[in-house]
């Protein structure tokens, strides 16, 4: 009787120790997965917390940005700006239906992380001093007129961004 006692008090013992460094292994590994995610959602937020403006490495990305902008000012974009925009990013750019929508609504998501994009029009522009001939930044600021008039003569705002451009890529 007391060696079956004594076998399932070994029993019950190695049965709680077998447990207790389950539990502890779990929580080891939990642990591990925690500081794993601490240090996943830092990287993440420090890519998360920078503007897209502030990767602009593309000059199509930051003309796409300028003139949503603009349409933007006569306040709703409304379909026959958006099919505006797109076209002369089209012709522009020579780029292919599904390129230019998607600059569009690259530019879309961009002032819409802003409250105005003029007032980061040199950041923006980066792209564009960096790469583009002065024909090119004489028919970006083309863009932002035509851009501008779509819905109506340019407002003040509208010029206001047009002159910011035209003095930040042409020095006029």
């Amino acid at each position: 009787m007391h060696i079956i006692i004594a076998i399932l008090g070994a029993l019950a013992a190695a049965f709680w120790a077998f447990t207790h460094f389950v539990n502890a292994a779990n929580q080891g590994r939990e642990a591990i997965g925690d500081v794993k995610g601490v240090i996943r959602r830092g990287k993440w937020n420090r890519r998360v917390d920078q503007r897209l403006i502030e990767n602009l490495s593309d000059p199509r990305e930051a003309t796409a940005v300028l003139l949503y902008q603009m349409a933007a000012y006569d306040g709703a974009v409304t379909d026959r700006q958006q099919a505006r925009i797109v076209e002369e990013m089209q012709n522009a750019f020579e780029a292919d239906d599904e390129t230019a929508h998607g600059l569009y609504v690259f530019g879309r998501m961009a002032v819409g992380e802003l409250n105005d994009a003029g007032n980061n029009v040199r950041k923006i522009l980066r792209p564009v001093l960096g790469v583009c001939t002065e024909g090119e930044k004489r028919q970006l600021v083309e863009m932002l007129e035509r851009t501008a008039e779509i819905e109506g003569p340019p407002t003040d705002v509208q010029r206001g961004l047009i002159a910011e451009t035209r003095r930040v890529l042409l020095g006029a």
